[in-house]
């Protein structure tokens, strides 16, 4: 489904950006024979019949809009079966079981990867972060001073060395880290 709309998406981006720009050619520098005569009959089949697109995002636009008929029709056939009304069957057990695997089998797969690769993202950045910010290789000078009469030590910075080859590596690996989650991350999601 979800690469369908990326395919619908692009294909209508195609066919804007070429009547505005009033393009008739496309670049076909590495592509193969077959490549370019599926692009020439795909481009031949939208100029005779450019009710074709509009026909086909109006088939996109429905199968989003049957998304939760379907969800509500399963519930009924579920409810039916045990002879049960459906809102009364929706809050017994089972009918939670029943609404869960429904609904994952309907969009489980897109949510479960865009918590996956948003978790990715998230502790990606937060390490990244810690990496920029941390002080763990740095010489760092203390002083203990008294507190409570002698009773505890507390540990006072006096003063803080950073050299330079630390500090670079700090930010190389913070930035790869950065770059690394991102790049999976946004796999993952998309």
């Amino acid at each position: 489904m979800k690469k369908g709309i990326v395919t619908l998406l692009a294909a209508l981006a195609l066919g804007v950006s070429a009547a505005h720009a009033g393009v008739q050619s496309v670049n076909t520098n590495g592509l193969t024979d077959e490549q370019i005569a599926q692009l020439n009959q795909q481009a031949r089949s939208m100029k005779s019949d450019p009710a074709a697109v509009s026909t086909k995002v109006r088939q996109e636009a429905e199968a989003w809009g049957e998304l939760g008929t379907n969800m509500g029709r399963a519930m009924v056939g579920a409810a039916k079966e045990l002879g049960v009304a459906a809102n009364e069957f929706a809050v017994t057990p089972l009918g939670t079981v029943v609404v869960s695997i429904t609904a994952y089998k309907i969009v489980g797969r897109e949510l479960l990867s865009v918590a996956v690769g948003s978790l990715i993202l998230v502790l990606g950045y937060s390490i990244a972060f810690w990496m920029f910010l941390t002080r763990r290789w740095s010489d760092i000078e203390y002083e203990y001073k008294p507190v409570l009469w002698g009773a505890f030590e507390r540990r006072k910075i006096i003063k803080i060395r950073n050299s330079d080859d630390a500090t670079q590596a700090r930010v190389v690996t913070g930035a790869l880290i950065m770059l690394v989650s991102t790049v999976i991350g946004l796999v993952v999601i998309f």
